[in-house]
């Protein structure tokens, strides 16, 4: 009885750790995507201190900057279809 025991807690912890490790994957892809949301905001706020300026240098970092934001956003977007495609095979 008490080997049966033992089996069921490692067998639990196994589980537990698995679902642990999961999780930190979610955490990680959540902190990617605020950091891409920040690249999108600080863009957008570099275009409007060049459109209000009249800085043009200003305005076309700002256009890059949103640009670099949306393009992780998408290549984040891929990645997550090629995790969920492997993970339904």
């Amino acid at each position: 009885m008490k080997n049966l025991l033992l089996g069921f807690s490692l067998g639990a912890n196994i589980v537990l750790g698995y679902l642990v490790l999961e999780d930190r994957y979610d955490l990680d892809d959540i902190a990617d995507r605020v950091d891409n949301l920040s690249d999108v905001a600080e863009g957008k706020a570099q275009q409007i201190k060049g459109a209000l300026s009249g800085d043009t240098i200003d305005k076309i970092k700002g256009d890059l900057q949103s640009g670099k934001g949306n393009l992780k956003n998408k290549a984040q977007d891929v990645k997550d279809d090629i995790d969920s495609d492997l993970d339904n095979e």
